[in-house]
C-alpha cells in the first residue's frame, strides 16, 4: 500500500532543466569545454559537484576548475532562469494534502536554490525536503530516498516516487520505493526502469486521484 509520495524537483515539479543545462554549458565554456545536453540529462539527479567531477574525469579537464565551475553554474542559473512550475503541480499537491498523504521532495540541487523557488502552496504541504547538501551519496545511490522515507517515518516500500531521470529512477528503485516517471526531459524508452511512465502531469494527476480516492 502506498502511504506517501516523494517528488523530484527539476523536471518533475518545475520546468527548469533547459535553464540548468544552459547554466552548466556557460560555466564549462569558460574553460573551452562544450557540455553535451543529452549527456547532462542522463546525469540528472547527481549533486552539482558529482556532475562536475564526471565531466572532469571523462574529458580530462583540469581538476582545479571543479569548485569554480560549480559556483559559476549556480550564479549563471540565478541570473538567467525562467522558473515556472508545471501545470497541475499545485493541483496535485493540494489533492494529496487534502487526502492527508505525506509529501516530500528529494533533489540533487542545492538547498539554497530549492528553498528560493518553493512557493507557499508547495512548502506548506511538505513533510520532508532532502537536497544534495543533506546526503553523502546523491542519486543514483538510494540514500536520498531512504533519507526522505526515514524523515517521513514511513517504510520506503510504502513510498511512491515521481521522477523524470534515469539516475533518479535507479535511486528510488534501489531504495525499495515504487516509482512513476514523467516524460518531461527524456522519452519513455529511457525510463523503462520505472513502474509506470506518464506523458503529462495531467495523466499523472488522474492516476494519483485513482490511487488515493
Amino acid at each position: 500500500m502506498i502511504r506517501a509520495v516523494i517528488f523530484d524537483f527539476d523536471g518533475v515539479l518545475a520546468d527548469t532543466m533547459s535553464d540548468n543545462c544552459k547554466a552548466w554549458q556557460d560555466a564549462f565554456a569558460v574553460y573551452g569545454f562544450h557540455m553535451d545536453a543529452i549527456e547532462y540529462y542522463r546525469l540528472e539527479g547527481m549533486g552539482r559537484f558529482q556532475i562536475t567531477q564526471h565531466f572532469i574525469d571523462k574529458y580530462f579537464l583540469d581538476p582545479s576548475i571543479k569548485k569554480d565551475v560549480v559556483e559559476a553554474k549556480e550564479m549563471n542559473y540565478k541570473k538567467n532562469n525562467s522558473f515556472k512550475y508545471y501545470q497541475y503541480v499545485h493541483d496535485i499537491f493540494s489533492f494529496l494534502n487534502k487526502k492527508n498523504i505525506p509529501i516530500a521532495i528529494v533533489t540533487g540541487a542545492s538547498r539554497d536554490r530549492i528553498k528560493e523557488h518553493l512557493d507557499e502552496k508547495i512548502s506548506v504541504c511538505l513533510k520532508a525536503l532532502v537536497t544534495a547538501d543533506d546526503v553523502i551519496h546523491t542519486k543514483p545511490h538510494p540514500e536520498p530516498y531512504l533519507s526522505a522515507a526515514n524523515m517521513l517515518g514511513i517504510n520506503a516500500k510504502e513510498c511512491l516516487v515521481i521522477e523524470n531521470a534515469i539516475l533518479g529512477i535507479q535511486s528510488a528503485k534501489s531504495a525499495g520505493c515504487h516509482c512513476f516517471a514523467l516524460e518531461t526531459t527524456m522519452s519513455a524508452t529511457h525510463l523503462t526502469e520505472a513502474d509506470e511512465v506518464f506523458d503529462s502531469h495531467e495523466n499523472l494527476f488522474t492516476k494519483l486521484m485513482t490511487l488515493f480516492n
